[in-house]
């Protein structure tokens, strides 16, 4: 996938557009450049990330599916086009579980909550068991279980911001100590102040990656700016084929904390050969301050090429990363497939390969995995969510559900 229509769904007429681009590109690398927060960190020499980049190609096409088991529950469903169900085990009884998701409650963009400004928000969710049933924040106190989502109301919605206008999603959350920490996505109309596409447009749509921190879990303050930008996105111009900018446009940040550090994975436009990349980076002070961060991998040498919407977990001495990455066909929807990485640093990948869609969803996309301890073993859910399709294709998404695996050496 190159310039990935993962959120490009806030603008419909861009969404296939955007998800199409890249999918079959031949152009050399583009050298390396500062990334926002600092230098990207040496890699592996040339020869060895070129084979690694070959063998990970070649294992993208590794059937998985028997590995995973699907309960086939809708856990959040009745919604206009909901996705990316971050889930945290907490001390809070008897709602053990909570989790974050965005999109569009009812209509497009939430044009049905009065006086709403922006498009996607941020809403937050309950359960006492994984499979739930699952509960859907109001506001005012009040949780709705039947899945109406007319009453659904969002916990971070969109500002009046150049980087922050009109896109907040992809939440994923760490509970240090007994505060919750969130990294998310953020979208503004960037310095002139015109929608990507629009009469006047000069420099696309900011992409950026913000933080906010919680008591809990319903209640934000965020970041005052970016805690991941790429600078020459502002006010720069976008590259020819989408709204993208070249080695910038972090998005879809993956959130955890370890050894008294915050690590993030992002994905990023690392051009028409790499596409939607990962990136990585660090913070050891102030979760909410911008200079605290430190982009460690992104521009032309990312931690994986070719890997949209990356979620990272840690299982044991591994981590494992799910992404949905096109796989076996040129459909701008259905040849992105959930796919699976593993690594010993978090810094050089190998791709594991990847898992079908369910029969009754042409397609299933943004993965959100969560580990819990069984016994003596260790058990990876996957939440993910499914897309309509249908003809004309329906890009969006009516349903989230859960896959699990036990986890293994691979």
């Amino acid at each position: 996938m190159a310039i990935d229509g993962r959120n490009m769904g806030v603008a419909a007429a861009c969404a296939l557009a955007l998800a199409t681009a890249g999918m079959a590109r031949d152009r050399s690398d583009v050298p390396a450049r500062p990334g926002g927060g600092g230098m990207t960190a040496p890699s592996a020499p040339t020869s060895v990330r070129a084979r690694r980049d070959a063998d990970n190609e070649r294992a993208r096409s590794a059937d998985r599916t028997a590995l995973w088991t699907r309960s086939g529950k809708d856990l959040l469903r009745g919604f206009g086009n909901m996705y990316n169900l971050h889930v945290v085990d907490t001390p809070e009884r008897p709602y053990r579980y909570r989790g974050w998701f965005f999109g569009w409650a009812v209509k497009d963009c939430n044009r049905h909550i009065p006086g709403y400004e922006g498009c996607d928000a941020i809403f937050a969710a309950r359960a006492r068991t994984l499979d739930g049933p699952w509960e859907v924040y109001c506001g005012d106190g009040v949780w709705d279980a039947a899945m109406n989502a007319g009453r659904w109301r969002p916990v971070i919605a969109p500002q009046r911001e150049p980087f922050d206008s009109w896109h907040n999603g992809d939440p994923t959350v760490v509970l240090v100590g007994k505060r919750y920490c969130m990294a998310y996505s953020s979208v503004g109309h960037n310095k002139d102040g015109v929608p990507y596409g629009a009469s006047g447009d000069t420099d696309g749509s900011l992409l950026c990656v913000m933080g906010a921190v919680s008591d809990d879990g319903l209640t934000w303050t965020r970041s005052q700016a970016p805690i991941l930008l790429h600078q020459e996105d502002l006010g720069g111009r976008t590259v020819p084929s989408g709204d993208a900018h070249m080695h910038g446009s972090y998005h879809r940040p993956s959130l955890l904390y370890e050894g008294g550090r915050f690590r993030l994975w992002f994905d990023y436009w690392a051009g028409d050969r790499d596409g939607t990349s990962m990136g990585y980076a660090e913070c050891t002070g102030d979760f909410l301050d911008p200079d605290a961060w430190k982009v460690i991998r992104a521009d032309a040498r990312p931690a994986l090429r070719q890997f949209p919407n990356p979620d990272v977990v840690r299982v044991g001495r591994k981590l494992y990363a799910y992404g949905d990455p096109p796989e076996g066909s040129n459909h701008p929807w259905t040849a992105r497939k959930i796919t699976e990485a593993v690594s010993d640093d978090g810094l050089s990948w190998t791709i594991l390969g990847h898992i079908r869609p369910n029969p009754d969803a042409p397609a299933l996309h943004v993965p959100e995995a969560f580990v819990e301890r069984v016994g003596a073993h260790r058990v990876i859910h996957l939440f993910y969510a499914c897309q309509i399709g249908g003809e004309p294709y329906d890009y969006r998404y009516d349903r989230i559900r859960r896959m699990e695996r036990r986890a293994t050496s691979r």
